[in-house]
């Protein structure tokens, strides 16, 4: 039985762990990015669900797109890649593309007036901080190893990090 702890398989490959990580972490941190730069107003009207859903799927397709250009480079790539291959860049990109549906689907609640819009949008924020903040333990159970503290501490640290970087680039850019 799979739990948290351990991944059924034993764990991924080292490179489909990193290309994974490194999708939920990018995901993560540019939807915080596009947390940061809309207000309660723009949750009120949707306009807010359309720019973080915008952000996640656009960065998804870019991503996908940079990899399959970079693939080129390397010296034993083949034309015509095959399409298990396809199908692994698809599947590593996919937590790109899903780190947008939970605070899409919080904003919302602010839209619907179900929350009041700015408590909607702090939620959604701090969901994905949260997300990034267990980063390490995440990676550790990909990697078919136990959690550990210094995991989970290098995960707040870098939930820390992209917050800061997040609201310096509201703010630079807004």
């Amino acid at each position: 039985m799979a739990s948290f702890r351990h991944r059924r398989d034993g764990g991924l490959d080292v490179v489909r762990a990193r290309h994974r990580t490194s999708a939920f972490v990018y995901g993560n941190i540019t939807v915080l990015g596009a947390l940061v730069a809309v207000d309660s107003r723009a949750v009120e009207t949707g306009h807010a669900a359309i720019a973080v859903a915008a952000t996640a799927v656009a960065t998804f397709i870019a991503h996908i797109a940079a990899d399959l250009v970079s693939e080129r480079v390397r010296p034993d790539h083949l034309p015509g890649k095959p399409r298990e291959e396809l199908a692994e860049e698809l599947r590593d990109a996919t937590p790109i593309a899903t780190s947008g549906v939970v605070p899409v689907l919080l904003v919302l609640l602010g839209t619907l007036e179900i929350l009041p819009a700015q408590p909607a949008l702090w939620i959604g924020i701090a969901f994905v901080v949260l997300r990034l903040a267990i980063t390490g333990v995440v990676t550790e159970r990909l990697s078919g190893r136990d959690p550990s503290a210094t995991a989970l501490w290098g995960g707040i640290v870098l939930a820390a990090v992209s917050a800061g970087v997040a609201v310096a680039k509201a703010l630079l850019t807004h």
